[in-house]
């Protein structure tokens, strides 16, 4: 499967995924082609040319507008124009009056292919809505006047459409790193990251590194969770071409880059993926009386799952393995419940992928009454198969004085004749 990977270890701009995908090969024409289709051609200039960040060849691409290129604010990303903290005076394309009606306006205006519009269309309005619960308006009445600039517009459908150029079948990308500290902004101070990037990035983990300032502007958030079908720290792809986006600033001790990789990547199964941290660790001098209460206090803390196998240990004495497997933001909190709990002392911590089937829990018509259950399925579109709940058959066997196998196999028995299923909290 062809792959578009970005990779925004320094964080993400506008004008990075920009510069990135010059050196990817998508010809700076093609983005001159879109400005003219917008009918900016006579106010916005786009330059590239090869810098160096910390010994690195990259490619930065600038947005001239009016024959400016705005210059990095204080503690900002200084990636793009138009970012945090920056306010033009352009006629029609201000940041301070670019509503997005107004950006609307200049979208359905332009002579752009309808993919590209339609997608430029979803990035703003991301951008609007953060920016809306940000300020506690409306969407549609509040001013973008962080990220509505016509740099910000040009940044937006040139990286549009330079990713549609490269005719990827998926994008992925890693997680995003961002700084620390404050940025400038035009309301007064704000913390890093920026309240509106902070909200684009909901769900997504975002890295924080030893960085002062910015590091991830509105834009590039936007465009992140916009273009890309997953964010993931784990993937097999075997490289072809390689890119990399400079932005303004010289970082201290790394290269502002953002780089991106085209190649080759195996084909999904179709199967629903996800990233989960496994703990374990090894134990030979706890009683066998503590694990019971290990492992219901790890799973009430939150762990997907918990277990305990037998092993050998070291001097012939036998010892217990535990593993949790956790979420990937709970993975601090679950090490210091086992290093607490047990006499551990250290785990081992491997991010892993997931190949999950969809699930949902639900309720069966059986002749015991309509019984809670748990669904799975592989797809959309296939039938749910049904699993009994443990605690519930057990409840029932106690309460109608039969067996606990006849409940479950009276489950299994409604569920193959046809039963009434009722779907009720669909986790797919």
């Amino acid at each position: 499967m062809r792959t578009l990977l970005l990779e925004p270890f320094s964080g993400i701009s506008g004008d990075m995924f920009l510069g990135t995908l010059v050196d990817l090969g998508v010809p700076l024409e093609l983005m001159r082609e879109q400005v003219a289709a917008l009918g900016l051609e006579d106010r916005v200039e786009l330059t590239a040319r090869t810098v160096r960040r910390a010994s690195l060849a990259a490619t930065k691409v600038d947005v001239i507008v009016d024959g400016q290129v705005e210059q990095p604010s204080p503690g900002g990303a200084g990636h793009e124009q138009g970012g945090a903290g920056h306010e033009h005076g352009h006629d029609g394309g201000s940041a301070a009056t670019a509503t997005p009606d107004l950006i609307r306006e200049i979208l359905e205006q332009a002579g752009l292919d309808t993919a590209v519009r339609t997608t430029a269309g979803e990035v703003f309005e991301r951008l609007a809505a953060a920016e809306a619960r940000v300020h506690g308006a409306a969407d549609g009445h509040v001013h973008l006047h962080e990220v509505g600039a016509l740099d910000a517009i040009v940044d937006v459908v040139c990286a549009i459409a330079g990713v549609r150029e490269l005719a990827p079948e998926r994008v992925i990308a890693t997680p995003p790193r961002d700084g620390h500290g404050e940025i400038h902004a035009a309301h007064g101070v704000l913390p890093v990251p920026a309240p509106a990037t902070l909200v684009l990035l909901e769900g997504i983990e975002i890295e924080r590194i030893d960085v002062p300032g910015e590091l991830v502007t509105p834009t590039g958030a936007a465009l992140l969770v916009t273009l890309t079908d997953e964010i993931t720290r784990t993937f097999s792809l075997q490289p072809e071409r390689i890119g990399y986006g400079a932005g303004t600033r010289q970082l201290p001790g790394r290269p502002n880059l953002l780089r991106g990789t085209v190649g080759e990547s195996p084909r999904s199964s179709g199967l629903p993926r996800d990233e989960v941290v496994v703990l374990e660790t090894t134990v030979d001098d706890s009683s066998g009386e503590y694990w019971p209460w290990v492992i219901e206090r790890l799973r009430a803390a939150g762990a997907r799952d918990a277990w305990m196998t037998p092993v050998m240990m070291k001097k012939g004495r036998p010892g217990i393995e535990l593993t949790a497997i956790v979420e990937p933001g709970r993975t601090d909190e679950i090490a210091r419940l086992i290093l607490t709990e047990t006499s551990t002392l250290g785990l081992r911590v491997r991010r892993t992928e997931r190949m999950i089937a969809q699930r949902a829990a639900g309720r069966l018509d059986t002749r015991f009454g309509h019984l809670p259950v748990k669904l799975s399925r592989l797809c959309d579109g296939e039938a749910w198969q049904v699993h009994p709940e443990f605690e519930v058959c057990r409840e029932v066997a106690l309460k109608e004085g039969v067996p606990l196998r006849q409940v479950y196999d009276e489950i299994v028995r409604a569920q193959s004749s046809g039963a009434v299923l009722e779907v009720e909290d669909d986790d797919s």
